[in-house]
């Protein structure tokens, strides 16, 4: 260790209470920005939310330590490249027109499900295919987009969800900045590797009326994703009755995008960059510069990097190895963000640090038209 270095200068105890006050402040933070109006109280807090329900946490929670077991064991024997057998073998099903199983009273209905959404192995890129944070299937499976929230939420202690709706603090400010000159439902937004869904219905949440569309390049997250949108539609029908515009689902890397030229107003993207390889991570922001339309912005959230909290850089170190994240040391001390989308034509606006995360607003100047400053 470097003499001085955060590591060494700053004792283990004091550096946990830092984390907790860190924790404690991004809380504080959220709470001031609903109490503003800046975006709404999240609406699964309420007690009718399926949340609640004992027996569908009962369901989660084994889900999630049935996870934690296999992951163990993965992590364990170092099986980062296992997601490949198993989807060759499924492509191969697929072609033979038949779905083996170990054991038909226990595998679910999931195995015929993945099979169909598989499609070509070829749409993959090598990077991809692999054990992400040691979880069953990487991104390739009904099962892992299944378990995923609940194991994510647990790994950053229950903050993860208060993290990301920082992002919609840009947001919030640029609608507000275009009334008059686009209203919310002739707003378009993209968000880059969607995930489940989970923070897409916090945006739909806020902006009910805004023409949005989920890209994944896992078709088996893009249908969780599906599936979770529809419920919190009929979920806010019932308790608020209010409408929800629901999003557009497309299965599509984000550094080939399928979307005509500045088609959108907002592009959004959470936790994607920190598991990209870095030549990967200019073409995503390349794409996003292209789909997005004059005047719009890029809101990115990812992980904290080296020296936004110095005294947590030792967390950033074991991240990695923990929960097998191939790219994230690229990520954590070599990649500046910043100039990957300025080399692309983005403008700097905001820089938002969130405990373990990093919120990054960039503009696309239009030309034609005075800058509209936050």
């Amino acid at each position: 260790k470097n003499e001085g270095s955060s590591e060494t200068s700053i004792p283990k105890i004091d550096r946990v209470f830092r984390l907790m006050g860190s924790i404690f402040e991004l809380y504080r933070r959220d709470c001031e920005y609903i109490s503003k109006g800046i975006y709404r109280y999240p609406y699964d807090a309420n007690l009718r939310h399926r949340q609640f329900n004992p027996f569908y946490v009962r369901n989660k929670f084994m889900n999630t330590i049935n996870e934690a077991v296999a992951t163990g064991a993965r992590r364990a024997r170092r099986g980062s490249k296992e997601v490949v057998r198993s989807v060759m073998l499924r492509e191969a099903q697929s072609l033979g027109g038949v779905v083996l199983v170990e054991d038909p009273l226990s595998d679910s209905e999931d195995l015929i499900n993945d099979r169909l959404l598989l499609n070509d192995l070829d749409m993959y890129p090598d990077y991809y295919l692999q054990n992400f944070h040691w979880q069953t299937d990487g991104w390739m499976s009904s099962k892992s987009a299944r378990s995923y929230e609940y194991t994510t939420e647990s790994l950053f202690s229950g903050s993860q969800d208060a993290m990301q709706r920082q992002a919609l603090v840009s947001l919030s400010e640029f609608v507000a900045l275009n009334k008059g000159i686009k209203e919310e439902e002739e707003l378009w937004l993209l968000e880059v590797a969607c995930g489940t869904g989970r923070q897409h219905t916090f945006i739909k949440d806020n902006w009910p009326k805004m023409q949005t569309v989920c890209s994944d390049l896992s078709p088996f997250y893009l249908q969780v994703a599906e599936e979770n949108m529809q419920y919190f539609a009929d979920y806010t029908q019932s308790v608020t009755g209010r409408q929800i515009t629901m999003p557009e689902m497309v299965q599509a890397a984000a550094e080939d995008l399928p979307f005509e030229d500045e088609a959108f107003d907002v592009v959004f993207c959470t936790y994607l960059f920190h598991e990209l390889p870095y030549p990967v991570r200019k073409e995503a922001a390349r794409e996003m510069f292209r789909v997005l339309a004059p005047g719009g912005i890029a809101i990115i959230t990812d992980s904290f990097q080296r020296d936004d909290f110095p005294e947590r850089n030792h967390i950033a170190k074991r991240f990695p190895a923990n929960y097998w994240e191939p790219y994230y040391m690229s990520w954590f001390e070599n990649t500046d963000v910043v100039k990957i989308f300025h080399d692309e034509g983005f403008r700097m606006r905001r820089h938002q640090c969130a405990h373990l995360s990093k919120v990054l607003t960039f503009d696309k100047i239009d030309p034609n038209t005075p800058r509209i400053a936050p």
